[in-house]
């Protein structure tokens, strides 16, 4: 493993997975991923299949239409 990178995630939950995909996708690669045990093994877990319909917030909306 790497001693320094540009970019630690903490977190292997939906939303840690999500941010280093998406800056991979935008072409880093001095990225690193960090979770405690196993991916998704923490308390986001669950988030991956939420599904909220009702939203008073523009910004959530926009990024639960963008994920669905």
């Amino acid at each position: 493993m790497k001693s320094h990178v540009k970019v630690a995630v903490i977190g292997g939950g939906v939303v840690g997975c999500s941010v280093l995909y998406h800056l991979a996708k935008l072409g880093w690669t001095d990225i690193a991923l960090i979770e405690r045990s196993e991916l998704t093994s923490g308390s986001t877990w669950h988030a991956a299949g939420g599904f909220h319909t009702i939203n008073s917030d523009s910004i959530i909306a926009a990024l639960q239409g963008y994920t669905s």
